[in-house]
């Protein structure tokens, strides 16, 4: 592919072959060199974090250091955090691929100080590397800093302005003051706030530069003139007054967009021309059928329109696979509410794109993952470790959309010419267009699916008109793209956009609305009224300190704070104590119940729960006095039970990546006394010839008495370092606990209770396996006692069923398959006197139902619980029967009662004649029915989903025959 041109401009400090990799390990090691920590990006799900969907600043996982609730055993660190722009705020979605330089995901670089350097070091920093290090020319850069609020009370960054003076050569004409909209940073309308300082660098050519100074095109989103890097200085605190108070520590907060930083350093025009995107772009280019499409910078394309278009097309993808990757490396799956419809959404534009512009019909996003890696699994291994999951997953959501996308796309290029030809017409034209609609007999029947609120053909054109003349996609249209054939609304919006419309937005979102109030009325989902009042504060102290790890029992605590609960089974109450061995429930394991005995007065404990810091026992009674030392026991015979299950998931969790692969990870689980529950990412099903291997293993391990190794306290670095599994969801702090089972084989990061020696266990058994949601199965298992119970109860099972054979001299293996074998041959019989009848209904049809049309007689009839392959065999019948200069339409329910079927039959005469052909007629009887088909022009099929409408699509044929002639 031949190179994109350099940008002569930067050529003395531009070097295209340097690397990505290499400038993003150069600003590492360079600060690393200055004393920083080298941190790792956090996951692009933010950990308890439930202000944002993902991670869309370098800053996201250092919040709680600013907001004072956290601390790291660093001062200064530095990193290149994994970001996505999708949603919300910083939505960069819609210009993805029509402009040159927005990302949905990037990579921001960053350097950190927490209470430790500040403003001065940060400016020398950034010029030292940016001029001195990298070669940029230092006449191209500006320096903005903030110009003072008023409503803050601020004066001018006096401080920062005389710094980039002193610190760097900047003139004073190139160090530019900037207002709060630019250069002040809040984290929220409360909270650590502060001036920002912004490097900006002119790309443009000389004669340009000279015509109209740099410093009037900061901050006006010129392409050429662009923000390269921003120093937060974080100083102040928000109060809900809107006044500011001083930090007692002040940060550096500064963040580097490295894709922009590799299109400057590499001379390149656009980050899109850079080494980042190229392996994609080319993959995409070789990938597509259009032989003209080479490369990104080689496309044998004259026109200039469908030049760019291409382009753009190969930009969103290569753009939108790096951010579906990542995600679902990062644990977030495709699916319909929250980070997975973001992420479906992405996927859906992409492949759209693919399949208009590239011509690509089948699944080819996920065949970009190699190259993605190749790229970029260096700096993040977690792609690399999760290749084959992240493809299957990505691949299976193409599939899925694949199947509806082509009849949407026709769907909507049906409809369009319509909806522009309404724009900017006066009453006679639109009576004119509305006419011509009213002939296009397709789009009239892809109306009728779109206005399910009326019947009447002049209400749905009316309606129609009215929104349409406006040059706006009615929002009855666009919510059938969404409903029937799963359009994201940006996709059609964007599609739309293309033929420059508008869509109906207002009407699309009533549409949403009466869709999830049908949802939420359908729901048995009943919200919890519980009315919880505040905390009482009864003894002072430290929050609530767990002991449970070492003791059962304790007999010295002290009550700090209770408070009430009414709930709808009536009033409860939650205690905590000063210290408890009650484990709180948290990462799927249940909390502990058992007994509170004040004086001589005990209570059950039902359950507990953590609130912040507060460990809360929940008791149906509190005793009076609450100031005396509270014995607290728990349940241990229920706690075994509970440790039991919760060490057989480590060791079901091993054996499962030990054995279907490395992609692996635990999506959800329930530790319970009496069983376990364990969600995992993995796209096929178990069969149970693996089940029982894993069992077997399992059990295995069970039986080689393992002794558990806990360490707690340890640096969650040097934990992972010692390859203990963590899991992408959960929160972690800086010290974890390790909980081993043998170090090679079971090693996690877990708060939770566990035996002692793995022979404690017992026995282990899986109940179940099944999927919940696409690329997640779910196993059920029990272990202990109540694995003993279950294999018990199967042996009961088992002689109760051998007790059925008791007369037979067979095996009972042997005497199953010979009921089995007649059960089949009776119902062979019963089927095939079934079909008889059915086929004995042909001539009544025949014989009551034939209409003339224009000399074609027209025979229909419906058969109860006939099956579509009954429809198909007893169609050829029925056309057999009916001969020449005849058509036949057969209909059926299903036996579930919630799809309709029909087949037509047209006679060969008529199809020679090319008058009729069943598979345009079942389009069309398919359409009605809320569904499709095709095939044959003798005989066809559709199937629908409104079986109600059956009775009425029958009655309605002998007019569709007669159109069809017209």
């Amino acid at each position: 592919m031949p190179h994109a041109p350099m940008n002569p401009h930067l050529q003395s400090s531009a070097d295209p072959s340097r690397s990505s990799e290499e400038i993003r390990q150069d600003f590492l090691q360079f600060f690393q060199a200055k004393g920083h920590e080298v941190v790792s990006s956090a996951s692009l799900v933010p950990e308890g974090d439930g202000t944002l969907l993902f991670t869309n600043a370098g800053m996201n996982q250092f919040k709680d250091v600013f907001l004072g609730t956290g601390q790291r055993s660093y001062a200064r660190a530095v990193d290149t955090q994994k970001c996505l722009r999708v949603s919300g705020k910083h939505n960069d979605l819609e210009e993805v691929g029509h402009d040159t330089y927005h990302h949905t995901f990037f990579e921001m670089l960053g350097n950190w100080s927490f209470g430790d350097y500040f403003k001065a070091e940060a400016i020398r920093w950034a010029w030292e590397l940016l001029v001195e290090r990298w070669g940029l020319a230092p006449d191209r850069l500006y320096a903005t800093v903030h110009e003072g609020d008023d409503d803050f009370g601020l004066s001018a960054d006096a401080e920062a302005y005389d710094l980039w003076l002193s610190e760097t050569p900047l003139p004073e004409e190139r160090v530019l003051y900037e207002p709060s909209k630019e250069n002040f940073w809040m984290m929220g309308d409360t909270g650590p706030c502060g001036p920002c300082s912004e490097l900006h660098v002119d790309l443009r050519p000389p004669e340009a530069r000279q015509e109209t100074p740099g410093r009037e095109l900061v901050n006006v989103d010129h392409p050429q003139v662009m923000e390269l890097w921003n120093l937060v200085f974080i100083q102040y605190n928000a109060q809900t007054d809107g006044s500011l108070e001083p930090l007692d520590d002040q940060h550096v907060d500064t963040g580097m967009g490295f894709e922009r930083m590799v299109a400057v350093l590499q001379g390149k025009e656009s980050t899109y021309d850079t080494d980042l995107f190229a392996p994609l772009l080319q993959a995409m280019a070789d990938r597509s059928p259009r032989e003209e499409i080479r490369g990104y910078d080689d496309l044998h394309i004259e026109d200039d329109d469908e030049h760019e278009r291409v382009r753009t097309a190969l930009r969103v993808v290569a753009d939108h696979i790096r951010a579906i990757a990542f995600a679902i490396s990062d644990g977030v799956m495709p699916s319909n509410e929250g980070r997975g419809y973001v992420i479906r959404r992405i996927l859906r534009r992409a492949v759209r794109y693919g399949y208009q512009t590239l011509e690509l019909e089948e699944p080819f996003l996920h065949r970009l993952v190699g190259p993605l890696i190749e790229k970029m699994g260096g700096p993040f291994d977690g792609l690399a470790e999760q290749q084959e999951f992240i493809e299957q997953a990505i691949r299976s959501e193409e599939e899925s959309f694949l199947e509806t996308l082509g009849t949407g796309i026709e769907f909507f290029e049906r409809v369009v010419p319509h909806v522009a030809g309404f724009q900017d017409t006066d009453g006679e034209a639109s009576d004119r267009l509305l006419g011509a609609l009213r002939e296009d007999a397709q789009a009239m029947d892809l109306l009728e699916k779109a206005y399910v609120d009326t019947d009447d053909e002049n209400d749905i054109l009316r309606s129609f008109a009215r929104t349409a003349r406006g040059g706006t996609l009615p929002g009855q249209i666009a919510f059938l793209l969404h409903d029937t054939y799963g359009f994201p609304i940006d996709l059609t919006r964007l599609m739309a956009r293309e033929r420059d419309l508008e869509v109906d937005m207002e009407g699309y979102e009533t549409l949403m609305d009466r869709q999830q109030e049908r949802a939420r009325a359908a729901s048995d989902f009943a919200v919890d009224q519980s009315d919880v009042q505040a905390w009482q504060s009864v003894s002072q102290g430290e929050a609530s300190v767990f002991v449970g790890y070492d003791q059962a029992s304790v007999d010295d605590a002290e009550v700090r704070a209770v408070r009430v609960v009414e709930t709808d089974e009536g009033q409860q109450y939650e205690v905590e104590l000063s210290h408890t061995p009650f484990y709180a429930e948290a990462g799927g394991q249940v909390g502990d119940t058992g007994t509170l005995r004040f004086g001589d007065e005990s209570v059950q404990v039902l359950d507990t729960q953590r609130e912040g810091e507060r460990i809360a026992h929940t008791v149906d009674t509190l005793p009076e006095p609450l100031d005396g030392p509270v014995e607290a026991v728990v349940d241990a015979e229920r706690r075994a039970h509970i440790r039991a299950h919760h060490t057989a998931t480590h060791l079901m969790h091993a054996v499962l990546r030990e054995t279907l692969g490395e992609h692996v990870q635990q999506k959800g689980s329930l530790v319970a006394p009496d069983r376990l529950r364990f969600d995992f990412s993995h796209f096929d099903a178990v069969d149970e010839d693996t089940l029982r291997h894993i069992e077997r293993r399992v059990n295995t391990v069970i039986q080689q008495n393992i002794p558990k190794q806990e360490a707690r306290d340890v640096p969650i670095d040097e934990a992972l370092d010692r390859g203990a599994t963590a899991l992408f969801d959960e929160q972690y702090g800086d010290r974890v606990r390790v909980i081993t089972f043998d170090p090679d084989f079971s090693m996690e990061l877990c708060g939770g209770t566990h035996v002692d020696a793995t022979g404690e266990i017992g026995l282990f058994r899986f109940v179940s396996e099944g999927s919940v949601a696409s690329g997640v199965r779910r196993v059920e298992a029990v272990a202990g006692t109540a694995a003993l119970e279950h294999v018990e109860s199967e042996l009961e099972t088992l002689a109760r069923a051998r007790r059925q054979f008791r007369s037979l001299h067979t095996s009972l293996p042997e005497a199953i398959a010979e009921v089995q074998e007649e059960r089949d041959r009776l119902a062979g019989e019963v089927d095939q006197l079934r079909r008889g009848q059915l086929s004995d209904q042909l001539d009544a049809f025949i014989a009551e139902n034939a209409a003339s049309v224009d000399g074609i007689t027209v025979v229909t009839g419906r058969l109860d619980r006939a099956s579509m392959d009954d429809l198909q065999e007893l169609g050829q019948q029925f056309r057999d029967k009916l001969g020449e200069g005849a058509v036949g339409v057969l209909g059926s329910v299903g036996e579930d009662g919630e799809k309709a079927y029909v087949v037509a039959t047209v006679a060969d005469d008529l199809v020679d004649d090319g008058a009729l052909r069943a598979g345009d007629l079942v389009g069309t009887l398919g359409d009605r029915l809320g569904g499709g088909g095709g095939g044959r022009p003798s005989l066809a099929s559709a199937g629908g989903r409104d079986p109600e409408a059956l009775d009425t699509v029958l009655d309605g044929v002998p007019a569709l025959v007669r159109d069809r002639l017209e």
